[in-house]
């Protein structure tokens, strides 16, 4: 009677499972069709879930298969998870790059929560970490003046404060790994015709010159927004063309999202989670699995990614990022 009722629960319980794989083999179909309706285009986003899901109920179903069957149910979620597989297979293998020397920059970027105004254990991180260079988004009038305190070791470049999430600001160590020199920083707008500031630096870095910019890409909320993001995209690789850039910053996509993936092609710009895996960075509040990546590092191929980590909380629904560069 006891095998009999486990019997039944383990049967309960594949049965869930395989209606969640049902539905994550349906959103990965449907993701494909994203210029239907933007909500399958979102649906692009969540291909490391739908991964593990598959990956349970085709194990299950293989372990309970009946080896006399000729039924190949399981085929069903073979195919979506070789699918999503295969788009999250490249951030698991390295990139090529050549970096001509070993001068090493390490680059700091933290989305912080306009809507905390407590900003401490952001302070807290940037400090502990002792990058060369801090990139932060959502800096408020309020946060800035705390930043600029907490700061010590570090310069204020430029900075735009804003009471939305529009705000940002540069930070660059007083004792940096090599002598950094900042030669110009300026407010751009990517395209031109967004109202959202973009903050750019051109530094000298042990007398090599480069390029950063502080990325922040709209909220995919609506088909406007899902095509503007994309415009945003378009813009961010026509500016990286022709330039050593660093790029960081919330670009509200993940890196095996469509426009993304065009972005990159477009630009030449390589992504420095290859070779790190997933790294999500948000949502911080949620379990590691259920996050996904949206704050990124990008650079220009002659610059190679030697280390990526992801800090802790910050304070923010953002977890930040710290890469290590060979330039």
């Amino acid at each position: 009677m006891q095998l009999k009722q486990i019997g039944k629960q383990l049967g309960s319980i594949q049965f869930l499972v395989n209606i969640l794989a049902a539905g994550a083999a349906l959103a990965t179909a449907l993701s494909f069709v994203g210029s239907w309706w933007w909500i399958f285009a979102m649906l692009e986003h969540f291909r490391p879930q739908y991964c593990l899901l598959l990956t349970i109920a085709l194990f299950l179903d293989l372990i309970n298969r009946d080896p006399w069957s000729n039924q190949h149910f399981y085929l069903l979620w073979a195919i979506p998870l070789a699918i999503n597989f295969s788009l999250l297979l490249p951030l698991f293998l390295p990139s090529f790059g050549h970096a001509t020397n070993s001068i090493e920059l390490r680059v700091l970027h933290a989305t912080l929560d306009n809507d905390n105004p407590d900003v401490s254990k952001a302070i807290d991180y940037v400090n502990n970490q002792a990058p060369d260079i801090v990139s932060l988004l959502e800096v408020t009038p309020q946060s800035l003046p705390q930043l600029q305190a907490g700061l010590t070791n570090y310069q204020l470049v430029i900075a735009e404060p804003r009471t939305t999430s529009h705000g940002s600001a540069w930070f660059v160590s007083r004792q940096p790994s090599y002598p950094i020199e900042v030669k110009a920083a300026e407010l751009i707008h990517l395209p031109p015709t967004s109202s959202r500031p973009i903050l750019q630096i051109t530094i000298t870095y042990a007398g090599k010159p480069i390029d950063l910019l502080c990325f922040h890409a709209i909220r995919p909320r609506s088909a406007s927004t899902v095509d503007f993001q994309r415009v945003e995209f378009e813009a961010l690789a026509q500016w990286s063309r022709q330039r050593q850039a660093i790029v960081v910053g919330d670009f509200n996509s993940t890196p095996w999202y469509g426009s993304f993936r065009q972005m990159l092609h477009q630009s030449g710009l390589v992504n420095s989670q290859n070779g790190f895996g997933l790294q999500p960075t948000w949502h911080g509040s949620l379990l590691p699995i259920l996050r996904i990546p949206i704050d990124h590092c990008l650079h220009s191929p002659s610059i190679v990614t030697i280390r990526r980590t992801i800090g802790s909380h910050i304070g923010s629904d953002h977890l930040p990022l710290l890469v290590t560069l060979r330039i």
